[in-house]
């Protein structure tokens, strides 16, 4: 990943020495200085990702007390429920399987449906997908593949 890394920086230095030849041209400046913007987002975004910033993510669910906490790394999965009163807040494992083949962060993501209680799990890299159902009770906490 880091030579990826460097391979932008070393295309955005490029693009830098073009648009100071090509100042006389202001469109064509503007054109650079807007392209030189986006690969700086993208160079951030894969920074964030290399580090792992982005791991974990809270997904709300219809019960306003209850998130499912996703391990975008690795497909495991937890409920969260939090309270005012602190002898009702709490977290429980979902998935506590590793469905990730190693390909990285932010690979995995939930998607709500209609039904307040199930989510789709989708690995956005291999496309493969679960059925979730969260619960309060272990006998309703699932989680199922989708072939």
């Amino acid at each position: 990943m880091k030579k990826v890394t460097i391979i932008f920086y070393l295309f955005l230095i490029s693009l830098c020495a073009s648009a100071q030849n090509e100042s006389t041209i202001p469109q064509t400046k503007t054109v650079n200085d807007s392209a030189l913007i986006k690969i700086h987002a993208l160079l951030e975004d894969i920074d964030f990702r290399m580090h792992e910033l982005d791991r974990y993510k809270l997904y709300p669910t219809e019960n306003m007390y209850n998130f499912l906490q996703l391990d975008t790394k690795t497909g495991k999965i937890e409920v969260v429920q939090w309270s005012l009163d602190d002898e009702k807040e709490f977290s429980a494992t979902l998935n506590d399987e590793d469905l990730s083949y190693d390909t990285g962060c932010g690979t995995f993501e939930l998607y709500p449906t209609k039904n307040i209680f199930q989510f789709l799990l989708l690995d956005k890299v291999t496309g493969r997908r679960w059925h979730v159902q969260w619960g309060f009770e272990s006998s309703k906490k699932w989680i199922r593949r989708i072939y």
